[in-house]
């Protein structure tokens, strides 16, 4: 359509004598408002469908520190899941084999995840020390610090992440490029075992109420 009226315009200069002088000026001008109109949409649409999820990923980033993290993402939701409901990250703790029981725990409220001035949900979440804090809460238990930091929002919070047991067997991060499935992100599983060797699940997942 666009070579269509570009290729009209070139005959009608050529030709035409009879073309009204207004005609000649706006015809340009309509040319460039279409091309400018058809660019915006793609931006727009470009805009719309990037993925969801975490952008980057960085394990013990800085050793220098008294207490690096060990975990440490940057997420950040496209436009359309931004707009789409609030989110909070949770804790599930899965117990027992037969028939898997979980406990659900609101670690970062919804109120704290919210679009900066663009319209975007992007935050830092930093996860973990290297020596979990031992009895947390009560004898058997251990702790580990959960660090939310929206990015230009001013919105922050800290909370503790309260494990049933105090050895961790296995600790499995979510990479950089893992993406917002059906609401939910998962970022973090601990396999956590107590004192009587029984064994439990932990996920730490974003999800959107």
């Amino acid at each position: 359509m666009l070579s269509a009226l570009i290729g009209g315009y070139l005959y009608s200069s050529v030709r035409g004598q009879a073309m009204k002088p207004v005609t000649i000026t706006r015809l340009p001008m309509l040319v460039v408002l279409l091309a400018i109109s058809l660019g915006s949409t793609g931006t727009v649409r470009s805009a719309q469908t990037i993925i969801s999820g975490i952008v980057d990923y960085v394990y013990e980033p800085n050793p220098q520190q008294i207490k690096p993290k060990m975990y440490n993402w940057q997420i950040q939701l496209n436009p359309a899941d931004s707009r789409n409901g609030s989110y909070e990250i949770i804790q599930v703790t899965w117990s027992g084999k037969a028939n898997p029981k979980a406990t659900t725990t609101v670690l970062i409220d919804s109120k704290m995840i919210v679009p900066n001035r663009d319209g975007i949900i992007t935050f830092s979440l930093n996860v973990g020390d290297k020596e979990p804090k031992q009895n947390m809460g009560r004898r058997g238990h251990s702790g580990q610090p959960i660090i939310f930091s929206g990015r230009g929002t001013g919105k922050a919070a800290s909370n503790w992440m309260v494990l049933p047991g105090t050895k961790v067997d296995r600790v499995v991060p979510s990479p950089k490029g893992a993406q917002l499935r059906d609401g939910k992100l998962d970022l973090l599983r601990l396999i956590v075992s107590n004192e009587s060797g029984e064994e439990f699940r932990v996920d730490v997942m974003l999800r959107r109420e």
